[in-house]
């Protein structure tokens, strides 16, 4: 036991010595991640694409001249996005989001971990907290198992469709426009009224990762299987592209959570996701 606390006094002592500065070159962001389980990084790795790089402000914390965490402010959204989850070393997070909480923004979107939320923020500024899975599809096996379903691509055509049955289904979803345009979309239409859709929220062929999401059945249909085809569909189209096919969804929905192993995905790390109002 006095081994353990000489331990942990050392590597405290040690966080304390590490400094924080801004990382402007993507690649070495890069370099950091790619040892990283990148079903847990899929959002940081979206943020290396150029057309989203301009927008992003990457703070590192550095053991020397080594990146040890990162956390990422996207301000590419309505709401600027904090990401700064840790899935290895919880105490350099608290240590880096102490540093940088002075330059955040008034009002932000973030994922990020229960004790930095709790160390560094109080609870009257914390709004709509829940906890979440990472989830990446590991066993093909079981999605290929999946037979053939009536569910088909959606591109920018189907945007009104979309969005009506989104409206009223899943009405806090970040739908994003343009990657509706990207056509990996699927869903299921009774006559000309969609009744489900599985969609994506990040894709990059570049980093090999995409981020299924969106998935929502109309409330009228639900307990038919339709979301487990929808997803299905998407995943069997991703998987000729992407390499890293990950999700992320509440703890608190188990029905979800059983459909995703249904298909194959594996649970990765957890977080929390909330807005913080400084």
């Amino acid at each position: 036991m006095a081994e353990f606390d000489v331990k942990v006094e050392e590597n405290s002592e040690r966080i304390l010595t590490m400094h924080i500065r801004i990382v402007h070159d993507s690649s070495r962001v890069h370099e950091f991640l790619k040892g990283k389980t990148r079903y847990n990084y899929i959002y940081q790795f979206i943020s290396l694409s150029p057309a989203i790089w301009d927008r992003v402000v990457c703070y590192g914390l550095f053991d020397g001249d080594q990146i040890s965490e990162i956390a990422v402010i996207n301000m590419n959204y309505n709401i600027p996005v904090l990401l700064a989850a840790s899935f290895d070393n919880k105490e350099y997070s608290i240590r880096l989001v102490e540093e940088i909480k002075r330059f955040l923004p008034a009002k932000f979107y973030t994922h990020i971990d229960k004790s930095t939320l709790d160390e560094l923020f109080s609870s009257n500024s914390i709004v709509d907290l829940d906890e979440y899975i990472n989830m990446g599809l590991c066993d093909y096996d079981l999605l290929h198992s999946k037979q053939q379903s009536k569910a088909v691509r959606l591109g920018s055509r189907d945007l009104p469709a979309i969005k009506e049955l989104i409206s009223l289904s899943y009405p806090e979803a970040w739908l994003d426009d343009e990657l509706v345009g990207v056509n990996e979309n699927f869903g299921v239409y009774d006559h000309k009224k969609l009744i489900s859709f599985a969609g994506i929220h990040a894709y990059s062929e570049e980093y090999e990762v995409a981020a299924i999401a969106h998935v929502t059945t109309h409330p009228e249909y639900r307990g038919k299987g339709y979301a487990e085809k929808t997803v299905a569909a998407l995943a069997k189209s991703l998987e000729n592209k992407i390499k890293y096919i990950g999700l992320n969804v509440k703890v608190s929905n188990l029905q979800a959570i059983s459909c995703y192993r249904k298909l194959g995905f594996k649970e990765f790390g957890r977080f929390y996701a909330c807005e913080v109002l400084q």
